[in-house]
């Protein structure tokens, strides 16, 4: 099994920088505190992975490295997607998948890397979100604090589990509008402050393919019989994954683009979009530009207002 790039490992089970409704919260003191520190923590660790996939529930067990803005993920030989390792750097995030020999490369996530905490308080349910904090007793012999963010009615839509002093973030769960699991992560063991092994943030593999985003977008554009239109690097946004689909019958090629504060969305397709369909598309803030170029509908869709993507999208070229 493959894994792309916004659904590998964690992100899967969490469904970090989902497109979704933003609230702002006014963080506990402390619990900024532990953010700031978290950032530069260094540890190694083992953690479980649960998400709801189909209706079943599945698991998966992560070895997880992590050195500052560093990040290393490998998968348990009993997990589905044994074999792969994600690398996480300031400058690039590398995907390794053994069945094609195959390395994807992506621009680093940078302070949407796998803790994601900024994702923990973002809510699709819309209306007032307040946090409460608890004593989260001791995971992976760390004894923790457990905060709650939970919507207006009194609903959890994610726990968070915290060392206070350190920072680390060593449970997660984020809860449906059914009120159900999602998904979740826990570490089961820890070290802080580990020796780490110089080239633990490296994937050298000789022979591999080496495959970027643009690479997939072209291979995509190929295939559907479309030009390669993208938005410019001098944007400010950074093409972070490419993939197609098929809508109603018509294929289409999907762009990711983002910035550490704003992710924005790219449809391309030959067929005309049906404005009813389009305005599905739209969650919580998003707003979305619809035009034409090169015989293309091109659809983007992000956390702008509709003025800011008009301009974008005059960014679009081939």
């Amino acid at each position: 099994m493959r894994l792309s790039v916004l659904s590998a490992g964690l992100l899967t089970a969490l469904a970090v920088g989902a497109p979704v409704q933003r609230q702002r919260l006014s963080l506990p003191p402390e619990l900024k505190e532990a953010f700031e520190h978290a950032r530069g923590l260094r540890f190694s660790g083992t953690r479980l992975v649960t998400y709801v996939k189909a209706g079943r529930i599945e698991t998966h067990k992560e070895f997880v490295t992590k050195d500052g803005p560093n990040l290393k993920v490998e998968f348990d030989k009993a997990s589905p997607f044994a074999g792969q390792i994600i690398v996480e750097t300031e400058n690039s995030r590398k995907h390794y998948f053994p069945d094609k020999n195959e390395i994807r490369v992506y621009p680093s996530f940078g302070k949407r890397q796998f803790e994601g905490f900024r994702g923990a308080f973002r809510s699709a349910r819309g209306g007032e979100l307040h946090i409460d904090s608890s004593n989260g007793g001791v995971i992976a012999g760390l004894h923790c604090t457990k905060y709650q963010l939970s919507d207006k009615d009194n609903n959890p839509v994610v726990q968070i589990y915290i060392e206070p002093r350190s920072g680390m973030l060593t449970k997660r769960v984020l809860y449906d509008q059914t009120g159900n699991i999602a998904g979740s992560y826990e570490f089961v063991s820890l070290t802080l402050n580990p020796r780490i092994q110089p080239g633990t943030f490296e994937i050298r593999r000789r022979g591999a393919t080496v495959v970027r985003p643009i690479d997939e977008l072209r291979k995509q554009g190929k295939d559907a019989d479309m030009p390669v239109l993208t938005l410019r690097e001098s944007s400010g946004y950074r093409l972070e994954s490419v993939y197609s689909r098929v809508i109603k019958g018509s294929k289409v090629i999907v762009q990711n683009f983002g910035t550490d504060d704003s992710r924005l969305t790219l449809f391309m397709t030959r067929s005309t979009l049906n404005p009813a369909d389009l305005k599905k598309m739209e969650r919580g803030e998003l707003s979305s530009y619809v035009w034409t170029l090169d015989g293309v509908t091109l659809v983007l869709i992000g956390d702008q207002p509709e003025e800011r993507l008009r301009s974008l999208a005059s960014q679009v070229a081939d």
